[in-house]
């Protein structure tokens, strides 16, 4: 199991996956992938490394390994005030126009559909064109069925009052023999992706969220993301990354901190590139 191999034999496993399923497993920290890895392999009794290669020559089994590295979130508004300063900005900023929106890395439904929730309540949900990335088809499918685990509903609701929404947060889901589905009618404007945070939109954005995605990776991988992002975002956009995430230079010449507690930036309009 992935517990009895060493740094070495781990760096080179993660080398392999990386290019037989075309995501960053290199970059991944070691403490994150080793239990990742061992938690997969325990599960299915794997134990060796080329009967892990071997089994992914399966794209079922495939896509159940890249959706098992894939960290969920679990709340609807986790960080409230995060929320409630992006609805300030998307207020200030794109009320009335086309936008875009763009999600390098989706693992589960919360953070989309708490903004989706913002931008309905602002009456700017049909103008407001969405990308997110997922890794896998299971990810894919888990957003697209819109099911939420009723479990969390009152963490949702405590997080929705804090966030100082004009309703209830059980406006937006219904109950199914499944459990707790989304108001699916939201997702309308939402283009669903599969891949990594690499995979660009293919067309500026106005907006990027990307938060805590990076935690998992290591210092030199962020600098690869910061350039896709900056790359994709127009001059005036603006930038969501995760409170324990920030922008270092050479970005402090081309993004200004507008939250320091929220970490939001917003690009400058004229650079020197």
């Amino acid at each position: 199991m992935a517990l009895g191999f060493n740094i070495s034999e781990l760096r080179v496993l993660s080398e392999q996956l990386s290019d037989q399923l075309n995501l960053p497993f290199r970059h991944m920290t070691h403490s994150f992938f080793k239990r990742r890895l061992s938690q997969f392999i325990e599960m299915h009794g794997i134990r060796k490394a080329e009967h892990l290669l071997e089994q992914l020559n399966n794209e079922e089994f495939a896509d159940e390994f890249r959706h098992f590295f894939s960290v969920e979130t679990t709340e609807l508004f986790r960080d409230a005030g995060f929320w409630r300063h992006l609805r300030k900005i998307i207020n200030d900023y794109y009320s009335g126009v086309d936008f875009r929106i763009w999600f390098p890395d989706v693992a589960s439904g919360e953070e989309l559909y708490s903004l989706l929730i913002l931008l309905k309540e602002l009456n700017c949900h049909t103008k407001a064109h969405i990308i997110i990335n997922n890794t896998s088809d299971i990810g894919c499918g888990k957003i697209k069925n819109g099911q939420l685990s009723s479990k969390k509903m009152d963490i949702n609701a405590y997080n929705y009052k804090r966030f100082e929404g004009i309703g209830s947060i059980e406006d937006y889901f219904r109950e199914t023999d499944e459990g707790l589905k989304f108001d699916l009618s939201l997702l309308d404007q939402v283009q669903i992706k599969k891949g990594g945070i690499e995979e660009t939109p293919g067309q500026p954005c106005d907006l990027i969220i990307i938060r805590n995605s990076m935690l998992y990776y290591a210092k030199d991988y962020h600098q690869v993301v910061k350039e896709v992002v900056d790359n994709s975002l127009v001059s005036g956009g603006f930038l969501c990354l995760g409170v324990k995430e920030q922008l270092a230079a050479p970005y402090d010449n081309r993004f200004e901190c507008i939250d320091a507690k929220e970490k939001i930036y917003n690009k400058f309009k004229f650079l020197r590139d």
